[in-house]
């Protein structure tokens, strides 16, 4: 499969980039390579997938965070008052 291919696929997949590279039997590097190298010769970056978020409860408190589970593999956990500002620096990056 062509490396564009396999980022389309991931774009679509729903997994991690960690899943995808492991289902595909791709190494890590070699996707963070592909992703860079499509993005200098696109001059754009990729168009992220859904990022699911969950509601969790805190230990020992009755307060409630919302955790941001991001396609590669990294979680972001905040209180839903926090919840826009964490979605602003987030679409920063």
């Amino acid at each position: 499969m062509e490396r564009q291919q396999h980022l389309d696929a991931w774009q679509h997949s729903g997994l991690t980039q960690k899943g995808y590279c492991r289902q595909n039997n791709i190494s890590l590097s070699a996707f963070y390579y592909w992703m860079k190298h499509s993005k200098d010769n696109a001059g754009a970056t990729l168009t992220p997938a859904f990022i699911p978020a969950r509601r969790v409860t805190v230990d020992n408190t009755h307060a409630q965070t919302v955790t941001l589970n991001l396609p590669n593999g990294c979680s972001v956990s905040c209180f839903p008052t926090q919840l826009m500002g964490v979605m602003q620096t987030l679409s920063l990056c």
